[in-house]
């Protein structure tokens, strides 16, 4: 577990060194934080070979946008970190593609100055399950525990797990596991466990694809009682097929009046192969979901692959790794997609963002584009699958939140060598709601 508090110099020598530790600390204090950014860098093959967890200024009014403030390795890992989250508690925590750190907490602290820095990185015991995804914080029969999706769950073909580990020590309480070939026609099942979200003592996990892209593909959700922590409600989420495989449900946001208080509680969920936005409503007095329709068809509108949800108090913000650009709705008027505004014509691979504001007061959103690295063979990369192998820009962009103005690129491709996984604001800053 790692210190979160403020490092202070040690006062062991004289007055002086008060003096000047005070004021060290003063003018610290001054530099602006808000636009500092948390992200996973990985490794590109042919241009690097280590993956790092860094600290990166994406103000574009600051002399300093694009730098790495701190940066720390990953262990000696073939996959990388995968997301990043904040407990509520403020501790940060990531998940890895690399069965040998599914999990891991991430040191973040203060220098002598009160510096921001990237302290170390501890990978936990999950018990077996491999391939962490998403991770949150909800409660179970009143105590608070951190959730997290493992796509590979324990190995098998069929598999996929949701880990339930202790918030405080982080030790593993229960592996909730119900396979296809074991729970019997017609039961409720987890597969693949990507995306994940919550209700009242309702969750909703996705069905994405097996971790090597081929044994299979998911096309449904799955509901977890809180109460039981066992799942309860299988649900299919498929329509067309653009790309010929099984729609693939990747993130899920279960629309909720805690977010805005006009919502009608729903499940969104975004299909990544089936390039759609399905919602699928939710009765809270009789614990009943209706029917799932599609909400948004990327087919008709010329967008695939779409992927995150993200909002702040007024805007729901939706990715689209194709062509790269975020969509924006009314948050008010969820579960229905109501425009707000222009779409944020971003890189391809639009994927995690954070919002801020600059320097000047403007506010910001800040956008990063890729899509796993899955890389391009032209570029001797092992890893080129062809549907994916173009959602990679390797690049933060930063936008105007009013117009979509693109203000700022920042290239990690180009300046690092290296390709950018996730971005998360510093010390949790960043974004109102997520999942």
């Amino acid at each position: 577990m790692f210190d979160f508090s403020l490092k202070f110099a040690a006062l062991t020598a004289s007055n002086t060194a008060l003096i000047v530790g005070v004021l060290t600390a003063s003018s610290q204090a001054q530099v602006r934080e808000e636009s500092r950014a948390m992200v996973l860098l990985r490794s590109l093959p042919t241009l690097s070979a280590s993956h790092s967890v860094a600290i990166v200024e994406l103000d574009p009014e600051s002399e300093d946008f694009g730098k790495i403030i701190s940066e720390v390795e990953q262990p000696e890992l073939e996959h990388p970190l995968h997301h990043l989250y904040y407990s509520p508690n403020g501790r940060l925590y990531s998940t890895g593609l690399d069965p040998k750190c599914s999990l891991a907490e991430i040191g973040l602290a203060r220098d002598s100055t009160g510096a921001p820095e990237v302290t170390g990185i501890q990978c936990l015991d999950t018990a077996g399950q491999m391939v962490g995804e998403d991770i949150m914080w909800t409660r179970s029969n009143g105590t608070e525990y951190m959730f997290v999706t493992f796509m590979g769950g324990l190995g098998q073909a069929d598999g996929g797990t949701v880990g339930v580990f202790d918030a405080q020590t982080n030790e593993v309480i229960k592996v909730i596991e119900a396979r296809k070939s074991e729970v019997g026609e017609n039961a409720p099942y987890i597969l693949y466990p990507h995306g994940i979200s919550a209700f009242d003592d309702r969750m909703v996990v996705t069905s994405t694809v097996h971790p090597d892209l081929a044994t299979g593909v998911g096309n449904t959700v799955t509901i977890i009682d809180l109460n039981t922590l066992e799942p309860v409600q299988t649900i299919e989420v498929q329509g067309e097929m653009p790309v010929g495989f099984p729609s693939s449900p990747v993130e899920v946001l279960f629309a909720r009046p805690s977010i805005h208080e006009d919502i009608e509680p729903a499940v969104l969920v975004n299909t990544m192969f089936g390039f759609e936005t399905w919602s699928i409503p939710y009765d809270a007095e009789a614990k009943t979901f209706g029917p799932a329709e599609v909400v948004y068809s990327g087919v008709q509108n010329g967008t695939a692959v779409p992927l995150e949800f993200y909002g702040n108090d007024t805007e729901l913000f939706i990715s689209h790794a194709l062509p790269g650009v975020v969509k924006r709705y009314d948050l008010s008027k969820l579960p229905k997609l109501v425009s707000s505004g222009p779409d944020i014509v971003a890189d391809a691979g639009a994927h995690h963002m954070i919002f801020f504001t600059t320097k000047s007061g403007r506010e910001v959103i800040a956008i990063q584009n890729n899509l796993l690295n899955l890389g391009d063979a032209k570029a001797n990369d092992p890893t080129d699958v062809d549907f994916i192998a173009g959602l990679n820009a390797h690049t933060i962009t930063v936008h105007d939140l009013a117009t979509g103005e693109r203000l700022a690129t920042v290239n990690f491709r180009e300046r690092y060598k290296k390709g950018v996984d996730n971005v998360e604001g510093l010390f949790g800053a960043g974004f109102v709601h997520h999942h």
